[in-house]
């Protein structure tokens, strides 16, 4: 199965939260989408957070928002935003795991939900 971590699996790695360093660790590639390494790099509170961002996501492969991913992130908020209230971050997130066919690694699952095609994982219930 290809896995697509979501910020909120990044942040948690950051905070070694317990679990997490050695399952990332044990993958053979982590990988995140480009609104995922642009929401860390500009959580980082200092400069040295931010050069420990910078090692840290430069480790991992980066998807990039193509326009076939832009047009799908359209559609979805065309039929998401309204009713689920889905952000254009999160639409991008959805349609870069799902253009690639990558199951998204998240705990925020109520984001995406409604998505009936994107494969999701909730972070919190995968065994560690």
């Amino acid at each position: 199965m290809k896995l697509l971590f979501d910020t909120t699996v990044i942040v948690d790695f950051q905070r070694k939260r317990e679990g997490i360093v050695d399952y990332l660790n044990k993958q053979n590639e982590v990988v995140v989408s480009t609104v995922t390494a642009g929401e860390t790099i500009q959580g980082a509170r200092s400069k040295k957070e931010l050069r420990d961002i910078q090692e840290m996501i430069g480790h991992f492969k980066i998807l990039p928002i193509t326009a076939e991913v832009s047009a799908l992130a359209l559609e979805y908020l065309e039929n998401y935003s309204l009713a689920y209230g889905l952000l254009i971050l999160d639409a991008l997130v959805a349609a870069t795991a799902t253009k690639n066919r990558f199951t998204l690694i998240t705990s925020d699952t109520k984001h995406f939900k409604m998505i009936g095609e994107l494969k999701l994982q909730d972070w919190n219930k995968l065994e560690l």
